[in-house]
Order: structure tokens, then C-alpha cells, then sequence
């Protein structure tokens, strides 16, 4: 679900309330003949094309070229104000290697024998921004359209497997345990390797951990598979955040087969990497996808060819 056409370009966000009526109006002094056509869902939505930095809107089905002087402005943010639901009790953690404060939010689990899991109620944003394209690694990230605004406000960073994983490069394209990428995840005290329930650090702070499928699974089964309603922070109209984990309609970075780089599905869906291999294809891993009428946690993705978020849960 949330896929969309193939692209050169990213979503800019429009909290200055853009929609179909403000944008729409007089059409383009250019052949639209010549132009790309966009949804209607899209309609008031910008995009950019990274290779150029020009800045399209979709006006009357089609991609305009966004003028200078255009009422259309770059800077154009999501109100974040709602990003939490104020009636629920937060924690707060501060990442150690960065001074970077997180909420953190207590779910009872339906799964595990734990009395509660603790997971951040924001998306990790460790490191230093690079462009999207870039090869990470060394404590970096990318931020949705190359614009820091993105990290810095509640939306996180944007990660590749292996990075996510803090592993070297090599192992987006071979499996874990290979000569080339000699590493493995940890095994429980039975030393049994358990899809699911893996604990792997990853990027997360010390004591913490990528959420794993599992852990996804107890917020499915709690929201009785609405997880954006229920765990979907208001901004974007993303949810209603009842328990307050305030996922965020992130959106993700892909290179295209054609060679495109490209952030997508800003206010369509959060897509989340999961410490898990593809158990038939070394260059793919697991994630979690949510969108507004679903989550799903059985589809992989090319582990070098997206850039996903990632959220952390207290060690137990």
C-alpha cells in the first residue's frame, strides 16, 4: 500500500493549508501536453526534483513548475503542535551521545511476559545529515527533501538497513554471516536465532533497541490492526494518537531502478526497518509499513535502496 508513480521528485509538505481549491487556477504558460500529470490526490501537493532542485506543484492534473514568485513557499511546514496527545504520560530519555531528548511512551504488551514495553514515542534522529543518495554511514542520515527542518521537528532521520543496523555498508548487499559481512545477531540464552524477536542495538542509544516485528505485533494486536488511528500522531491527519505513540506519516528515500533518488509518501505512510533478513534474498530486509487503513509487517525492501525511520525500545 502507498505506493506511488515512479518519480524524480519528493512531497513537500503543506501545512499552510495548500488544497485543491487555493492552487487551482490558471494554468501553466507551458504546453501541458509536454508536462507530467499528477493525481488528484496530489492536487496543491510540491515536489522537487533532486538532480535540478526545481520545485513542481500539481495544478489542474498536472506538475507546474513552482515560480519564485509563487505563493507556494519552500518553507511551507507541518504544524507540529499535535504532534503528542498531551493526556498521556510521557517519559523522557536523553541520548547520551548526543544530548538529544526523546519522549518515551509505556504500552502494556499483549505478547511478551514483561509487564510493559517502552518505546520511543519519536522517530530516532542520529547523525549528521548527508544527501539522499549519499552513502551512509559513520553516524549519518538523510532528512526528508534534503531539509534538515524534517529531522529536527519529531520527523526523524531516514536510514539504509545497514546503517540502521550500525553495520558496514557491504552487508546491504550479502547476507549477515558471510565472509564479506562477519557479523550476526544476537542469539537469546537458548541460543536459538528467532525471527521477530531479535534485540539488536543498532543506532539506538545504549539500553535501547530497534523495534522488532514482534514488538510491532503487540501494537497491532492492541489497536486491533488500526495502528494509525490509535498510534498515529494528529499531525497530517495521520491518527488520533489515543496511546500516544505519535507515528508520523514519514514517508521514505528510494533509488529507482532508473537510477531516480527519491523521497516519497510524506503524509501517506511511516515505514519502519526491522532487525531481520530477507530469508531468500541477501540484499533485502523486513519492514514495518503503516498507512492509514492498515499495517503490514510480511513485505521486505532492497536493504541499499530505501531509506526507512527507525523507533527504539528499552531493553527488558
Amino acid at each position: 500500500g502507498g505506493e506511488s508513480n515512479p518519480a524524480s521528485s519528493s512531497v513537500k509538505s503543506s501545512s499552510s493549508g495548500t488544497s485543491a481549491d487555493s492552487s487551482a487556477g490558471n494554468s501553466s504558460s507551458s504546453s501541458e501536453s509536454a508536462l507530467e500529470p499528477c493525481d488528484a490526490e496530489e492536487e496543491g501537493e510540491t515536489k522537487r526534483v533532486l538532480a535540478t532542485g526545481v520545485r513542481y506543484i500539481c495544478k489542474n492534473g498536472f506538475w507546474v513548475e513552482v515560480e519564485s514568485s509563487s505563493s507556494v513557499s519552500s518553507s511551507s511546514y507541518f504544524d507540529m503542535t499535535n504532534q503528542f496527545n498531551e493526556k498521556v504520560s510521557y517519559g523522557e530519555f536523553t541520548d547520551p551521545r548526543d544530548g538529544q531528548k526523546y519522549r518515551t511512551v509505556s504500552l502494556k504488551d499483549g505478547i511478551y511476559y514483561t509487564d510493559t514495553l517502552v518505546y520511543f514515542a519519536e522517530n530516532l534522529n542520529f547523525g549528521k545529515m548527508i544527501a539522499g543518495g549519499t552513502l551512509q554511514g559513520d553516524s549519518t542520515k538523510y532528512c526528508y527533501d534534503d531539509d534538515p527542518w524534517y529531522c529536527e521537528n519529531g520527523w526523524g532521520g531516514l536510514y539504509t538497513w545497514s546503517n540502521a543496523m550500525n553495520l558496514p555498508s557491504v552487508c546491504d548487499s550479502v547476507s549477515l554471516g558471510s565472509e564479506q559481512c562477519n557479523y550476526s545477531f544476537a542469539r537469546d540464552k537458548d541460543g536459538k536465532l528467532i525471527d521477530g524477536e531479535i534485540i539488536h542495538q543498532g543506532l539506538c542509544p545504549d539500553g535501547w533497541h530497534i523495534a522488532n516485528e514482534g514488538e510491532w505485533a503487540n501494537l497491532q494486536e492492541k489497536s486491533g490492526n488500526s495502528v494509525a488511528h490509535y498510534m498515529g500522531s494528529k499531525v497530517a491527519g495521520f491518527g488520533n494518537n489515543d496511546y500516544g505513540l505519535s507515528i508520523l506519516p514519514t514517508g521514505s528515500w528510494e533509488r529507482y531502478p532508473n537510477g531516480s533518488l527519491v523521497f516519497r509518501d510524506i503524509k501517506k505512510q511511516a515505514i519502519f526497518w526491522t532487525p531481520q533478513q530477507s530469508a531468500d534474498d541477501a540484499e533485502r530486509a523486513h519492514r514495518v509499513a503503516i498507512d492509514s487503513q492498515d499495517m503490514s509487517r510480511i513485505y521486505e525492501e532492497v536493504k541499499a535502496k530505501r531509506a526507512l525511520s527507525i523507533r527504539c525500545v528499552k531493553n527488558y
